[in-house]
């Protein structure tokens, strides 16, 4: 079964960019261990193309590439840089250019055969990352549509680490509010492994 990974820093998480196989140290890396060992059975190859940086029109423009290589299976997070650029850039995407690179991605995976699943990008209520807020749920809003449209697998990762911050600090589950820690990796692989039981 051949899983291909789609994002952008969380996914890449320091992987060697020049070993096609390096998986980095995040969600990914970790999620690809537990599976190993969960269906010890089964041939697994992750392709890990995570690309710090990117946003969501990014992952667009390599997408066709990305998916020669024929995978079984999908799973993009993408979508907080399409906010941090206006902020660290001046670059303004809306809601619209989001939702039309976001669909053409859906569009694109589900022609290929494989199947998708989304996980929902997230920030956290930390302090300098307030501002985010009013343009980031704009975002959420037309991916929800578009999941919902498509009848896309999806993980709501903004509202689950949000929900676990009522009572317990977001500097557990990312100390800039973006980035997971270890502890949020291993929850958010944990949260994808439960969703891609019925596809294995």
């Amino acid at each position: 079964m051949k899983i291909l990974f789609l994002g952008d820093s969380i996914t890449e998480a320091g992987r060697d960019r020049m070993n096609d196989s390096d998986l980095g140290s995040g969600f990914v890396h970790i999620f690809a261990g537990k599976l190993r060992l969960l269906y010890p059975d089964t041939e697994f190859a992750f392709f890990n193309r995570g690309v710090s940086g990117y946003t969501m029109h990014h992952v667009l423009q390599d997408v066709d590439k990305n998916l020669a290589c024929k995978p079984d299976l999908v799973v993009l997070l993408a979508g907080v840089n399409d906010v941090i650029c206006r902020f660290s850039e001046g670059i303004e995407i809306s809601p619209e250019a989001f939702e039309e690179s976001f669909r053409a991605i859906v569009q694109k995976v589900k022609e290929s055969g494989a199947k998708l699943v989304v996980l929902q990008p997230f920030v956290l209520n930390v302090p300098d990352k307030a501002r985010y807020r009013r343009f980031f749920d704009k975002f959420l809003e037309r991916m929800q549509e578009v999941v919902e449209e498509e009848e896309v697998d999806f993980i709501p990762l903004d509202a689950y680490f949000n929900g676990l911050c009522v009572s317990i600090s977001p500097y557990d589950y990312a100390a800039d509010g973006i980035h997971p820690t270890h502890r949020a990796s291993r929850l958010i692989a944990d949260n994808l492994i439960k969703t891609i039981k019925k596809f294995i």
